[in-house]
């Protein structure tokens, strides 16, 4: 039994490996697809919206659905959509057709992320339930590092093969999920019927969860702000390569992928608050200073001081939303990620008039006040969510 719970917590981390990588591998490709379908970078940028915008709204039903069905279902017919997805992204002949398969990556994906969190909650138990959202925060920000450079690498050769790949990666999770997760009780049909929306609303109304979702949205939405524009400006501005550009993003979670766990443990032993508060307070400090940097290094060291903040970042969040609504994890992270990644999705839309006024330096004003607004947010929850 116990060989059998680990075995689906590395399922549900390998799972929040593999969609980061999809959704940050296109960062470094943004010249080229530009180049190749004479397109502006800006436009181009929408692939970030069509990938995260279904994903974050069909987040708010997915995680319900896994509670009234069963999680081993939710799990395989998103991956079965990730792939298709993947596949078409990696034979779009236009930019309006990549445009429609990074929309059916991001349904696919929507059935998968807000599964995990609970899965990987229930097996570690209230003891070490830091330390598994830390190794969780993990594997998901190695996907965000990860993807943008094989995504840079690829574009020096042939872009395609990126997504192929990516396909390739959620197939092998699949087969697991199918394997591991088999057995997955279920709950009876006139349960699933009286209680689905029942339950959606009362989760939504939780004021700690509501606080905690406003935040995660903010959060986001200032991360994927500087990534996004920092791509278009090391392109634009330095005059970087793909690959020296995916490099450079990759530093954005290299810090955190082994951080993370640490974060994690810390959490544990001296409480969310502080550990949530010395997150923001590093992101922000380090946001502005890529105004000063202006070396390959100095970028990738600043990004990875970004990533070592959003590692005490989401694992405090993310533990203290599991106890928020005990009776009610898998709704609680449905709202919760349909709102972070909703933030990381209307991002570039929201910053873009402030990027072609003011350039990277105005982005980064805007999401290190952002961030410090995070911290007043977190800080009135109810103090019993610290530990």
């Amino acid at each position: 039994m116990r060989v059998l719970r680990r075995s689906k917590e590395i399922v549900a981390y390998a799972a929040s490996f593999t969609g980061p990588v999809a959704g940050n591998a296109f960062l470094a490709m943004v010249g080229v697809l530009a180049t190749e379908w004479n397109a502006d970078e800006v436009v181009v940028l929408l692939a970030i919206p069509a990938f995260m915008l279904p994903f974050a709204i069909i987040q708010i039903f997915s995680g319900i659905l896994s509670t009234a069905y069963d999680r081993r279902l939710t799990l395989s017919l998103g991956l079965l959509v990730y792939i298709a997805g993947s596949l078409a992204a990696a034979a779009s002949p236009s930019l309006e057709l990549f445009l429609g398969s990074r929309i059916v990556q991001g349904v696919g994906y929507a059935f998968v992320a807000p599964v995990l969190v609970p899965i990987v909650s229930d097996i570690a138990g209230k003891h070490r339930q830091g330390l598994a959202m830390g190794y969780l925060g993990s594997t998901s920000t190695a996907g965000v590092t990860i993807g943008p450079l094989m995504g840079g690498l690829f574009a020096e050769t042939n872009w395609r093969l990126a997504f192929v790949v990516i396909a390739v990666m959620a197939g092998a999770v699949l087969v697991a999920v199918l394997v591991v997760f088999r057995g997955e009780p279920q709950v009876a049909p006139k349960a699933r019927s009286k209680g689905l929306w029942r339950q959606l609303a009362s989760t939504a109304r939780d004021r700690d969860v509501a606080l905690l979702s406003v935040t995660g949205f903010v959060a986001f939405a200032s991360f994927a702000g500087i990534i996004s524009f920092l791509s278009v400006h090391l392109k634009t501005e330095v005059g970087l390569s793909p690959g020296a550009i995916g490099f450079v993003l990759m530093f954005s979670g290299l810090s955190g992928v082994f951080l993370s766990p640490v974060a994690g443990k810390l959490v544990d032993r001296h409480g969310t608050r502080c550990c949530v508060a010395l997150g923001f307070v590093t992101a922000a400090i380090a946001a502005l200073a890529l105004q000063v940097v202006g070396g390959l290094y100095s970028f990738a060291g600043t990004l990875a001081v970004i990533g070592f903040g959003s590692s005490f970042v989401w694992s405090s969040l993310l533990t203290m939303l599991m106890r928020a609504s005990p009776g009610s994890k898998d709704t609680s992270s449905s709202i919760f990620n349909s709102a972070r990644f909703m933030g990381y999705a209307v991002a570039p839309v929201l910053l873009a008039p402030i990027f072609t006024a003011q350039g990277l330096d105005g982005v980064v004003w805007v999401c290190a006040a952002a961030n410090l607004g995070c911290l007043a947010l977190v800080l009135s929850t109810r103090k019993a969510l610290d530990r």
